[in-house]
């Protein structure tokens, strides 16, 4: 993979925050960095070991618990919005899967 498409990426989708909008997509980010879905797809797999969208639920869910950690108070309909879900349940769900603990176990154990 070029160094230049990996920076790119990073830059969009890391420091730019663009896995926090409400249905980031490889194919929307090729879009945006003038590349196609292989090459972003093929990047992901290559630089990260997984899959786009696990990509995405892991980096919301790393948003999600310095968010929680900011705003202990917060429900989670806020929690699940701010980190570009449309719904508490599609957050709970990847949530567990990127984290093998639920928000609410999370919150706990950083309450400890």
């Amino acid at each position: 993979m070029p160094r230049r498409l990996n920076a790119d990426f990073e830059q969009l989708v890391i420091e730019q925050r663009a896995y926090l909008e409400p249905h980031p997509t490889v194919t929307e980010v090729a879009r945006r960095l003038r590349t196609n879905k292989t090459y972003i797809s093929r990047l992901v797999n290559e630089v990260y070991g997984m899959s786009f969208s696990d990509l995405v639920h892991s980096l919301r869910a790393r948003y999600a618990r310095q968010y929680l950690a900011e705003h202990p108070g917060a429900r989670q309909e806020e929690v699940a919005a701010a980190c570009g879900y449309a719904s508490v349940y599609s957050f709970n769900r990847s949530f567990k899967k990127a984290t093998d603990l639920t928000p609410r176990e999370a919150k706990m154990r950083n309450a400890l």
